[in-house]
């Protein structure tokens, strides 16, 4: 039977899909996260307000910067040590290292950042299962890494077109996921009993005079809008972070502020529905 949940912070409704289920589900519950660069950073937040609730999340899949927050807290980083590492990622780095440059070594801060954290290198290595989007550069089409190097995964996840340079996985070229599947909810679909999607790229509705860059900004987020759009429909819930409208992509400097707005947004999302705490 389909249900219908209706919430403040979303800007869409999503429908419960029905499933028949043959054998326990190996995963209750399972989260995947959204792209966003520093709005990437809300997922914190969020998490955090899932961890309060008592709600444990089984499996994490995400693309680009929600790839970059699955790992931390697949790699068992607490939401505490998380917002530590973001404040103490050094903006100018982040953005000098990869605008325009394309340079091969434009994602190693953040490579630099991830190593000094986590000590797994392959993804059998971690406490939770662990799926990241790529966009294949030659086909055209998004894959799911979930086995071998982690790393290599990671930063082809969050390879920005443009801004970084491609990045090679086994001979073959590939960039940011998000490009072509911001929301991958698929590798938790058939396996996890219920399914939690986190967007963090608000379009909402501007008509107001923009500069070149908020324009380049804005065609993005309309992008990213339909991307995601037909992932939503796949998730058992969905929340997006209107809030976040008022944040952009390069804010690095304000992870404190991102977050609450995660935090925030989730709190009151898991008011309003029925997950039992002890999934």
């Amino acid at each position: 039977m389909k249900r219908v949940i209706w919430l403040i912070t979303m800007i869409t409704t999503v429908p419960v899909l029905s499933q028949t289920i043959s054998e326990p589900y190996a995963c209750q519950l399972g989260i995947t996260l959204s792209g966003g660069a520093a709005r990437g950073y809300a997922h914190i937040g969020v998490l955090r307000a899932f961890e309060e609730s008592g709600i444990q999340i089984d499996y994490i899949s995400g693309s680009s910067m929600g790839a970059i927050i699955g790992l931390l807290y697949a790699a068992g980083k607490t939401p505490d040590e998380m917002l530590d590492i973001a404040k103490s990622i050094k903006k100018r780095r982040v953005i000098s290292a990869g605008r325009l440059s394309l340079r091969k070594k434009g994602l190693d801060y953040m490579e630099q950042v991830l190593k000094k954290h986590i000590t797994a290198t392959t993804f059998d290595q971690l406490q939770k299962p662990f799926f990241v989007c790529v966009t294949n550069f030659v086909s055209g089409r998004y894959e799911i890494i979930n086995q071998g190097d982690i790393i290599p995964a990671v930063r082809a996840s969050a390879a920005v077109p443009i801004v970084y340079q491609q990045q090679i996985i086994n001979g073959t070229a590939y960039i940011d996921g998000g490009v072509v599947n911001n929301l991958p909810v698929e590798p938790l679909r058939d396996g996890c009993q219920t399914v939690v999607g986190i967007s963090v790229n608000p379009i909402g509705y501007k008509d107001k005079k923009m500069s070149l860059k908020k324009k380049i900004t804005r065609v993005t987020e309309l992008m990213i809008n339909e991307n995601e759009a037909r992932r939503i429909v796949m998730c058992d819930y969905h929340l997006e972070i209107t809030a976040l409208e008022s944040i952009n992509f390069e804010d690095y400097d304000k992870p404190e502020t991102i977050h609450d707005m995660g935090y925030r947004a989730a709190k009151e999302f898991l008011l309003q529905l029925d997950i039992p705490s002890h999934i």
